[in-house]
């Protein structure tokens, strides 16, 4: 029988008994781990198997995870075992997937509704179901069993078929100390099922479909074959605490015994691959990994893998995988040398499966892990030079998320000159990526010593008739605002993308590298599939975080690039909260100005010179004090006379925005949580971070109207704010000879300004004069940025919402915000052209903050909702 063993090893530098070599050389390209998914309930993940379209993992807790494959978030949880759920094996069609347990049970669950089918039970108290397997030739599945018997269901047998009345309930034996593995029990202990699932099909497995002692311990694997060298049919083969392995032949209604391989006693099988050529891998106790030659019957390895048990092993291209109880995960190659290690779990290794290019592991640090194995069929990897239509040696379906990583780990911070040719680097690499996906690309330079912007354009398909063919831009940037100093508030390397329970984090994930990337794909499938009837032009600069420094002299001097565009498209902000997508109608304006005050002085000592002279920083808070009043309204002279009125219409807006607020619990301070699991370090942030996005605490029934007018508040009224205080000697003993304020003022529609600044520069200097100071005042307009509000009304915006309402299954929000993007408004009158704002993320994307993040399913939603807008515009063209 085997017992968990507390003894530890340490591997040979020349394994005994293996006639291979360890590789000590790094990979080329070392396998990466790209996601990572905590299971919920905080246990083991003792079983995994994938489907095309989910990955089911059995857990500690007797409950079934299914897993999206695309967006790695949790779909449902099965339930239904009351034990711990050992193992799992989907139908060859994938309709269905056969679970076994510790509470001794079988179940069937149907892959597409997600219900269980079946519950198969034994006619004997069998203990612990360690392993399943089925046979879809003769629709069957065998299980092995803790009580040493190997039994089988046959569906098509009408005397074993069930029904959907109550069957006998078989209470499991209650379990010895150190008879089965200790990570394999249940934290609550065996119970009595209760009330059985309606609908479900109960079956008994009769004493002729039981192989009783079909070894001399636990059946911990099984593993069904239908292409065995030297036998005809279907095979299953089982492993054994006892050390044995044997083959079986199935047929007739049964199995028959054909052969044994005979191990050692002292290495209880606990886990079985098979690959394509014949070889048997068989991970033992102890650390070893066994390989059988199926057609000679002969070991022909014992490879010292590990310095556990060997608890998993898969088969890797023309290698293998093997994962133990020590922690590790190691790949080995067809040679049986290792090729690499990987030790990125934080406890046993307890589970594997395979799914396209990806490895999955599962550990008793209650997580999973989804590994990228290079593929060496694909060529080498070459710089993104050729316009192929595709990504040189990568698989087509993980294209995004590379590109998208590999621009993540490209520092393209604007505004620093440290970074200057790390910006040049990320924006020649999208000019690249363009050209490889079917775009006519090019560089365009900005300003000197800034960044260039990058243009691309994908050619549509014309139409039997005459009419010209529509044109879409689309608006971005690459470049990202600095995370060095804030590098030990992450949980990872802000510049290194990594994912994890269903998000990408990193540094430009969110704002804006993630959506830029999902509009670029979602135009190139179109184009791949023939459905681009539109032309589609990408502008995507490298200063937006900085003001869009030369952004519109460059613009300007390539006008015929931008010729005949009918509609501006961006994606540059975020939901109001998790759970409601949104349409951005408005942006405010900005005016970003400078208030100093100095004299010719010297910087004074206080102590000497103090209340003798005109100090500036005094005269600075004067003026400052008397910006804006104590309800926060700003106190210039007709600042607010052009502000447009709020309409009836306007007020409406505002209606399903509040509905959501005060149902929703998405807004409360305990969502913050799920921001900072990330983070190495407790955060302290009630709000996330744009300047663009609005948290609103709303508790109980708060009123209605005290609800919009704090929305209007931060949306669409006008503010002034004063950011800093700068002077020119820091010291506390210190009179400074200058103080400097940064102040800003959002504009709102139909605020004019050139107006605004007139009256600002001028209420400052009359403020300054009433304080007979001999200092002198300055004031500096820095920049600024016209407000931008679009028209619901128009066919664009109602395109908008139907793609969005399509892919989400309900109306989005429409909604404005208080932070400004320069380059919008600009961009609508440059054009002749209007602007629709489609935010990807959710308002804890955390852009500009530590832990950025975007949802995985956010971003194929977003790529599958431009295709959609892109498809339905030619038709609007024609209206």
């Amino acid at each position: 029988m085997y017992k968990a063993h507390t003894h530890s090893r340490t591997e040979s530098p020349t394994p005994l008994g293996n006639l291979s070599n360890f590789n000590n050389a790094t990979p080329l390209y070392p396998t990466r781990c790209v996601h990572t998914i905590s299971q919920e309930d905080n246990n083991s993940v003792l079983s995994l198997v994938a489907s095309k379209r989910y990955l089911f993992s059995g857990s500690q807790s007797s409950k079934i995870h299914v897993w999206d494959l695309q967006t790695f978030t949790l779909v449902t949880i099965l339930e239904g075992h009351k034990g711990t759920v050992l193992g799992l094996k989907l139908s060859g069609d994938g309709q269905y997937l056969f679970s076994c347990s510790g509470d001794g049970t079988v179940r069937v669950w149907n892959t597409e509704t997600l219900k269980c089918a079946y519950l198969i039970q034994s006619c004997h108290d069998v203990g612990d179901i360690f392993s399943i397997v089925f046979s879809d030739v003769n629709n069957m599945i065998f299980f092995g069993s803790q009580n040493t018997s190997i039994q089988w269901y046959d569906f098509a047998d009408s005397q074993t078929h069930g029904s959907t009345l109550d069957i006998p309930i078989i209470r499991p034996s209650l379990r010895q100390s150190g008879k089965s593995i200790n990570f394999f029990e249940s934290g609550t202990g065996m119970e009595e099922q209760k009330e059985e699932d309606k609908g479900v099909i109960k079956c008994i497995i009769r004493e002729k479909n039981v192989h009783m002692n079909a070894h001399d311990g636990y059946v911990y694997c099984l593993l069904h074959a239908t292409e065995v060298p030297n036998i005809e049919g279907e095979v299953l083969i089982s492993g054994s605490g006892d050390g044995d392995v044997k083959l079986w032949s199935i047929g007739n209604g049964g199995i028959k015994h054909l052969h044994t391989l005979h191990g050692n006693p002292d290495k209880g099988v606990l886990c079985l691959a098979l690959s394509e050529d014949g070889y048997l891998f068989c991970g033992v106790q102890d650390g070893d990994v066994q390989v059988w030659d199926l057609e000679t019957h002969q070991m022909i390895r014992s490879v010292m893998a590990h310095t556990d048990d060997v608890l998993a092993v898969a088969i890797s291209g023309s290698g293998f995988v093997s994962a133990s109880a020590d922690g590790s995960v190691k790949i080995w190659n067809e040679g049986f040398l290792l090729k690499e290690s990987l030790t990125d779990h934080a406890g046993i290794v307890l589970s594997l499966t395979t799914y396209d290019q990806y490895l999955i592991s599962g550990s008793n640090d209650q997580s999973i892990k989804f590994w990228d194995v290079p593929d060496t069929t694909y060529s080498t990897f070459e710089p993104f030079r050729r316009p192929n239509g595709h990504i040189q040696g990568v698989p087509p379906n993980d294209t995004m998320l590379f590109v998208l990583e590999k621009w993540i780990s490209m520092r393209t911070v604007s505004g620093n000159p440290t970074y200057l040719e790390e910006c040049r680097r990320g924006a020649r690499f999208l000019k690249n990526i363009l050209q490889q996906l079917g775009a006519v690309s090019r560089m365009i330079p900005g300003a000197p010593g800034r960044n260039p912007l990058v243009y691309g354009k994908f050619i549509g398909k014309k139409s039997s008739s005459d009419k010209s063919v529509p044109t879409i831009l689309i608006y971005g940037h690459y470049d990202v605002i600095s995370a060095e100093d804030e590098k030990n508030l992450w949980g990872s390397d802000p510049f290194n993308m990594t994912g994890k329970n269903g998000y990408l984090y990193g540094r430009g994930t969110s704002d804006n590298k993630g959506p830029m990337l999902a509009c670029i794909f979602a135009v190139n499938e179109l184009l791949k599939e023939g459905l681009l009837d539109v032309n589609v032009i990408f502008l995507i600069e490298g200063e937006e975080e900085s003001g869009s420094v030369g952004f519109y002299e460059a613009v300007d001097k390539n006008k015929e690039l931008f010729e005949d565009v009918d509609m501006i498209l961006l994606s540059n902000s975020y939901w109001l909260g998790e759970d409601v997508p949104c349409i951005t109608y408005g942006l405010r304006g900005v005016i970003h100005a400078t208030i100093s005050i100095c004299n010719e002085r010297a910087d004074l000592h206080s102590g000497v010179e103090g209340g003798a002279v005109s100090e500036p920083l005094i005269d600075l808070i004067h003026v400052l004090g008397k910006l804006v009043d104590n309800n926060k309204k700003v106190i210039i002279p007709r600042f607010y006379d052009n502000v447009r009125p709020v309409t009836d219409a306007e007020k409406k807006l505002y209606d399903p925005i509040i509905e959501w607020m005060q149902s929703s619990e998405v807004l409360s301070t305990d969502h913050q949580s799920q921001v900072n699991m990330n983070s190495s370090t407790s955060l302290q942030h009630n709000c996330c971070g744009r300047e663009m996005r609005c948290h609103i605490a709303v508790t109980g029934n708060e009123n209605t109207e005290k609800l919009k007018n704090q929305l209007m508040s931060r949306w669409r009224y006008p503010t002034l704010t004063v950011h800093k205080i700068d002077v020119s000697i820091n010291n506390p003993t210190i009179i400074p000879r200058s103080a400097k304020a940064s102040v800003s003022m959002r504009v709102v529609p139909d605020q004019v300004i050139s107006d605004i600044c007139s009256q600002f520069e001028q209420y400052v200097k009359e403020v300054f004069s009433q304080s007979n100071s001999d200092n002198s005042i300055y004031v500096t307009i820095e920049s600024a940025a016209e407000y931008w509000l679009g028209d619901l009304n128009s066919k664009y915006f109602k395109a908008v919402e139907k793609a969005i309402e399509n892919e989400w299954k309900r109306k989005p929000l429409y909604i404005r915000e208080g932070g400004s993007i320069p380059a919008v408004r600009w961009l609508e009158k440059f054009c002749h052209a209007p602007a629709v704002h489609i935010p990807f993320g959710q308002s804890s994307d955390q852009a500009h903050l530590q832990n950025e993040r975007i949802r995985l399913l956010n971003l194929h939603a977003g790529k599958r909702i431009i295709k959609n807008l892109l498809v339905s515009f030619p038709k609007l063209s024609d209206k």
